[in-house]
């Protein structure tokens, strides 16, 4: 893997780690005493100091980024699911990977517009709770990665992501 794809994949994982907890906090599923407030692409953003929640989303991002070390064309999609209390799909955050790595054809060596759609991304989340109904009471989450059935075969032999909860689907369709 070049150097540029490296610091590629550095970005894409820093940027969805920051996409989650934001989507997070806005959509009110835990309490807000559980973010701090941070700077990055030049704006406010919240992330959590929640110890569960910060393990379950670096053991996420980390099978993404040894999906990608792997083969760089291995991940699809990337979605938050909110499900509500019967556990049924109510509302869904997807990131689709193909479609960013195609528009990715030009070069931003400084990565200055790359920042600039991180942070007007960021700036949209945050305001997804002013155009979204609110969450029922009892929702949950979880983040789910569509991948090649070839990438599950791999990871699942790599010791990085040996407890990494992987569940196939059967109806999933291309």
């Amino acid at each position: 893997m070049s150097q540029d794809n490296i610091v590629g994949v550095d970005i894409l994982l820093e940027f969805l780690e920051v996409a989650f907890n934001h989507i997070l906090f806005f959509r009110k599923i835990y309490p807000k005493e559980i973010y701090v407030k941070r700077k990055i692409y030049g704006i406010t953003v919240y992330v959590s100091e929640h110890p569960e929640l910060n393990e379950y989303l670096s053991n996420i991002l980390n099978a993404i980024r040894e999906l990608i070390k792997e083969d760089e064309n291995s991940v699809k999609t990337i979605s938050l699911t909110f499900y509500n209390e019967n556990k049924l799909p109510i509302e869904k955050f997807v990131f689709d990977i193909v479609k960013l790595q195609a528009e990715f054809v030009e070069r931003d060596p400084y990565y200055l517009k790359t920042e600039e759609a991180l942070k007007t991304i960021c700036l949209k989340l945050s305001m997804c709770d002013t155009y979204l109904k609110p969450l029922p009471d009892g929702s949950t989450f979880s983040i789910e990665i569509q991948t090649y059935e070839t990438a599950h075969i791999i990871l699942s032999e790599n010791p990085k992501c040996e407890d990494f909860p992987w569940i196939i689907e059967d109806d999933v369709c291309d």
